[in-house]
């Protein structure tokens, strides 16, 4: 790439355990960092368009091309570590609030019902307090909707097809997908940590799957999805094979 084409020209002729410090090269530094902040420019034009989905596509977009970026600079050792600090830190900024932006709303897609429904409960227990909820929502309707929307085996179901479109939403090559991943199952148990407390103090009802139980159920459901994309892909390069 260029950025090692850079490092072998600054390392030519030195002793092969030399370190250029680039940050002190200053016309290298300026212009790399010009670069970089174009990159940066080009990226939020792009994300920006009005071609460009801004439920999810342009969260995924920023990303992967911020993640990419801090792995890319990182893997490469101190010497670009040090000059593009600055980018490294705007990046990892970008590529938390598209994550969180992005599995928001893949959450909140694929539970809608639940969503709605504690998201109601808490409003209107911000307004009357905990004891008049029950008044707005009756419980019937509360357990109606838990038994139909909450159960393990549509957790399940829903959390695989999260899992299922994450896949193609980001590009295998980026190595995001463990990262966010992992990020969405902490938000799935923090979503029904709260849950369960409002459950706990309006209705003194014990959601279940607990919290707890739903990353375990995520844990299983994300191996069903994996496996099921694999023996798709399998199929898909065996029938190439035949033409």
């Amino acid at each position: 790439s260029y950025l090692d084409h850079v490092l072998i020209c600054c390392k030519a002729g030195r002793p092969k355990n030399h370190v250029p410090n680039l940050a002190k090269i200053k016309v290298v530094a300026y212009y790399l960092q010009k670069l970089a902040a174009a990159l940066f420019n080009s990226l939020h034009e792009c994300s920006e368009r009005e071609t460009t989905d801004q439920q999810y596509a342009a969260n995924v977009m920023r990303m992967e091309n911020s993640y990419f970026f801090t792995q890319s600079i990182k893997q490469r050792g101190p010497e670009l570590t040090d000059l593009f600090q600055k980018q490294i830190t705007a990046a990892s900024s970008i590529c938390k609030q598209s994550t969180d932006a992005y599995l928001g709303f893949m959450i909140k897609r694929e539970f809608k019902s639940l969503h709605s429904l504690f998201a109601n409960i808490s409003r209107i227990r911000r307004e009357v307090g905990d004891g008049d909820v029950p008044i707005h929502v009756p419980r019937s309707t509360f357990e109606k909707t838990l038994s139909k929307e909450c159960n393990r085996e549509i957790l399940k179901e829903k959390i695989g097809a999260i899992y299922y479109r994450m896949e193609k939403h980001l590009s295998e090559a980026g190595g995001l997908l463990p990262v966010a991943w992992k990020a969405l199952v902490k938000v799935l148990y923090e979503w029904f940590g709260r849950w369960e407390k409002l459950s706990s103090q309006c209705y003194n009802f014990l959601l279940e799957p607990t919290a707890s139980d739903v990353v375990r159920i995520a844990k299983q459901a994300a191996g069903i999805s994996a496996k099921k994309i694999s023996d798709e892909k399998k199929r898909a390069n065996s029938n190439q094979g035949k033409y």
